[in-house]
């Protein structure tokens, strides 16, 4: 290469070179800073703890008839027994009642009552159960929808024929075909009359249930009646006025009374003996004390007779007469009151077709909660509206003269 050549070459290298460090007049060569010092490591994320979950709360457990907390020996696939127990003055005190989760009554021929008893394991009956009774149409009706093992001495044939009707027999125990009871002795020598004098016990009927071939076994869930929850301590305070003194009439000689007791919460249950011409406490001849419930609802029904058809007849064909059996209107409800731990509430109930359940709603037909608990259910003549009363704590009940309603006549089965 010669040295011209090479000359231009290193010349040109020069300015290239000259040009790259120029910058325009005035300005500063840019200044990259060195920020390497102000920074600093990403703070760690604190991750929020997980929240703990809800407690799942209690399974909702309830007994069939009361509503209560199921205890350890519960058996919820046991069938209900509705004991058909007499209640003629002349059969006092009856035994076994305070078991009862739900005592029916209602008036039946002659303007006496009876009672039907509902209790949710018959097994874990501690005493004599009675004197059991003959069977009537309309107590049946409110046992069915239990699909209870219905328990009676005798029936009327009118009964009879709903047992048909609805395909009952084998939940039918008539002690009439099937023996369930034992005649009590003492009563007898102490001047009782025979029909006053049939018990029965859990080992009696656990024998006729095996015996017979009943099936005492049926599953139940849920609860008959609406309840207040019991995981939410299972009582409301009702919404109407207090009332402690309640007076049912049934007719012209029978009526039932409740007293609230604020110690235990029960409403306390007496009778008017036409024995003694007053009322008297309606004791547990078990126990010797005194019936009391949590619920007591008053419903009122159109009750009229049966149109007497003839064909009454005891065992050797005689006609007794007009039986003068009782006929309750379940088809069109009606209304009622509920009281509870010292209060009262208006209500209306409904029932309908003979398999349906009683169903209690306010006036407005929302659902009615029952407090848990026991319940006494008075099915009451719409004529004996006016012999109804109730009472507040500062008032008392007139123990007025009853308004006849119909003559008081006992008849037998």
């Amino acid at each position: 290469m010669s040295k011209r050549l090479l000359t231009v070459l290193v010349c040109l290298l020069v300015c290239v070179t000259m040009l790259c460090g120029c910058t325009k007049a005035g300005e500063e060569t840019p200044v990259i800073e060195d920020i390497s010092s102000e920074m600093t490591e990403p703070e760690s994320v604190q991750e929020e703890p997980e929240a703990e979950p809800e407690p799942e709360p209690d399974p909702y457990l309830p007994c069939y008839l009361t509503g209560l907390a199921q205890g350890e020996d519960y058996n919820p696939n046991r069938r209900i027994v509705a004991m058909m127990v007499n209640n003629i003055a002349a059969c006092r005190p009856q035994r076994g009642l305070s078991e009862a989760s739900i005592l029916f009554e209602s008036k039946v021929e002659g303007g006496i009552t009876r009672f039907m008893a509902l209790f949710e394991d018959y097994t874990k009956l501690t005493g004599d159960l009675g004197p059991v009774r003959s069977g009537r149409d309309q107590f049946l009706r409110l046992a069915i929808p239990y699909d209870a093992l219905y328990c009676h001495i005798g029936r009327s044939g009118i009964t009879q024929t709903y047992i048909e009707q609805n395909e009952y027999e084998n939940r039918d125990l008539n002690g009439d075909t099937y023996n369930f009871i034992y005649r009590d002795q003492t009563r007898l020598a102490q001047g009782y009359a025979l029909e006053h004098t049939a018990y029965t016990n859990a080992e009696l009927l656990q024998q006729a249930f095996e015996q017979y071939g009943y099936n005492d076994e049926y599953s139940y869930t849920g609860t008959c009646y609406d309840f207040v929850d019991y995981r939410e301590g299972g009582v409301r305070e009702l919404t109407d006025e207090a009332v402690t003194s309640i007076s049912i009439t049934h007719s012209q000689s029978y009526r039932t009374y409740f007293d609230y007791d604020e110690t235990t919460g029960k409403l306390m249950m007496s009778q008017y003996s036409s024995a003694i011409g007053g009322r008297h406490q309606t004791v547990d001849e078990n126990t010797g004390e005194q019936l009391g419930f949590d619920n007591v609802l008053v419903l009122f029904a159109d009750i009229t007779t049966y149109p007497y058809p003839g064909g009454n007849l005891d065992k050797n064909g005689n006609d007794k007469g007009d039986p003068n059996y009782q006929c309750v209107d379940f088809d069109y409800g009606g209304l009622g009151f509920y009281f509870s731990k010292g209060k009262m509430e208006p209500i209306r109930w409904f029932k309908g077709a003979t398999t349906s359940m009683l169903r209690f709603t306010d006036m407005d037909e929302n659902t009615l909660l029952l407090n848990c608990g026991n319940s006494y259910v008075g099915i009451v003549d719409l004529d004996e509206y006016y012999n109804f009363s109730y009472a507040g704590p500062d008032q008392t009940i007139a123990e007025e003269e009853v308004i006849a309603s119909g003559e008081e006549v006992e008849l037998g089965d």
